[in-house]
């Protein structure tokens, strides 16, 4: 239980914006037709990319990053104001100003809150993680509640709180112990799988929205206790799991439970539409605000053992959430105006929610087995994971500037080698084998055989003698 005694409760500010976006959303007044969802995650996921572009070209100052603090804030304050509250004006005009406003403004409070969460020991992130899921859903059942000026009220004031207890968090952060950097330009391309996987679930949650259960569940004072509760349960139960009873998180094992909530919502719910159909299919409701919220500790993770920088990090596995949300919802629109019966829809998108199952999140994809890795190694110092580390570091530490370094970087700039190519041939010219270099870059050894046959063509050679004579030979201007 030492959790409970060192947590800040400024740490807690995450809820905030959960409790924003779920319920800006969710209490709109009659938009006219406008899309909302739709409209707010696809300007989100424009906002996501330019933060990647912006982030990678150049990382913003402090004083930067502050001023887009406040026009965030500004915006979602604005973005409230237009979706929760009756204004004489038409329902899509400030439908539609709201969601523009939201989206530039949430996807941008949340990589704040990534950055700070990289910075934290998994130990402590991963149960405040859980903590912020359960009082925030605690919290969007009082708001979903309240009379529209009210909850208006509150909503305008959920983004300055975010913004204030973001500041005095990161005043006190206590930075967790240097990270072995898993992910990195070799290695981060191991992380596809779960990227896809996300895609194909979030794709589905926005076929799901528009289905008439999924109205159905949304709507109603017992049908919203009734989420927000089983998230809140949810929430406690890996709380107690994680600090409790002291074990760890799986990413393969949360995605089970995903599956089973909604397998069981899409399964039984058509077939029980009049008894409890639409209370029943509070379940996908449920799992998705899981997903979310793992999603983003996840990624918080994996910033923290990147090379990349968190706001990147962030930015690029937040898209894999928002932009098929989008797409999923605005097929979702289409499959309705075409059939109203939902049952096939369903049962087609459980088939392919097993399918990543069995495929996308099996034990075989090694980036996601590292994820959360260090919240499970139960302070063993001789774990694969802290072995994997220490070779990337190692490997970082060869591409120092010395001179075969040097002669490589030229070879393949004279050669036009792409970057997987520069890399192996650098390894193998320091004598490394092709089973060093798989398990360097979480690649088959049949894909390395690959890459070195191409490699011997480029450069003319037909072993690894002849590679290594001919990057002695190149000659490196001064």
């Amino acid at each position: 239980m030492r959790f409970f005694k060192t947590i800040q409760p400024c740490n807690l500010g995450l809820m905030c914006i959960h409790i924003w976006i779920y319920c800006s959303t969710h209490r709109a007044l009659p938009t006219d037709g406008m899309p909302l969802m739709t409209v707010m995650y696809l300007v989100l996921s424009v906002s996501l990319v330019a933060m990647v572009l912006a982030d990678r070209a150049r990382p913003l100052p402090e004083s930067a990053k502050r001023r887009i603090d406040a026009a965030s804030a500004a915006f979602m304050m604005g973005s409230a104001f237009f979706l929760a509250f009756p204004l004489p004006l038409s329902g899509a005009l400030t439908t539609f100003a709201g969601a523009v406003l939201g989206g530039v403004g949430v996807g941008w409070t949340y990589a704040r809150w990534a950055e700070f969460y990289s910075q934290l020991d998994i130990h402590y992130a991963a149960p405040l993680v859980l903590l912020t899921m359960a009082l925030g859903s605690l919290a969007k059942t009082v708001v979903d509640l309240l009379p529209p000026v009210p909850a208006t009220i509150v909503l305008v004031c959920m983004p300055a709180i975010a913004y204030a207890t973001l500041y005095r968090s990161t005043a006190s952060v206590r930075p967790a112990p240097e990270a072995y950097r898993y992910y990195n330009s070799r290695t981060v391309t191991s992380l596809w799988r779960v990227g896809f996987g996300i895609a194909v679930y979030s794709f589905t949650v926005g076929v799901i929205q528009s289905t008439p259960l999924a109205q159905l569940a949304s709507t109603g004072a017992v049908a919203i206790v009734a989420k927000h509760a089983g998230e809140i349960i949810v929430a406690l139960a890996l709380l107690a799991w994680v600090v409790a009873l002291k074990r760890g998180l799986s990413f393969g094992r949360i995605w089970n439970l995903v599956l089973v909530l909604m397998a069981t919502a899409l399964i039984f719910a058509p077939y029980l539409e009049d008894v409890m159909g639409g209370y029943l299919f509070t379940f996908v409701g449920v799992a998705q605000t899981f997903v979310i919220i793992i999603l983003f500790l996840a990624l918080a993770d994996i910033a923290r053992h990147s090379s990349y920088r968190a706001i990147t990090v962030f930015a690029a596995g937040w898209l894999a959430y928002t932009l098929p949300f989008a797409v999923g919802d605005i097929l979702g629109e289409s499959l309705q105006a075409v059939t109203p019966d939902a049952s096939m829809v369903m049962a087609a998108i459980v088939w392919l929610l097993v399918i990543v199952t069995l495929f996308f999140f099996d034990e075989s994809s090694a980036g996601k087995s590292l994820i959360f890795t260090e919240l499970n190694d139960e302070g063993d110092e001789d774990t694969s994971a802290k072995r994997f580390g220490a070779q990337q570091q190692a490997l970082n530490e060869e591409k120092a500037a010395d001179m075969l370094s040097l002669r490589c970087t030229a070879l393949a700039q004279k050669l036009k080698l792409t970057p997987r190519e520069h890399e192996i041939l650098e390894l193998m010219a320091r004598g490394r084998s092709k089973t060093y270099i798989a398990e360097a870059f979480f690649i088959s050894e049949n894909t390395v055989r690959g890459h070195v046959k191409h490699l011997y063509a480029k450069l003319d050679v037909h072993s690894k003698q002849e590679l290594v004579d001919r990057v002695e030979q190149t000659e490196v201007r001064g």
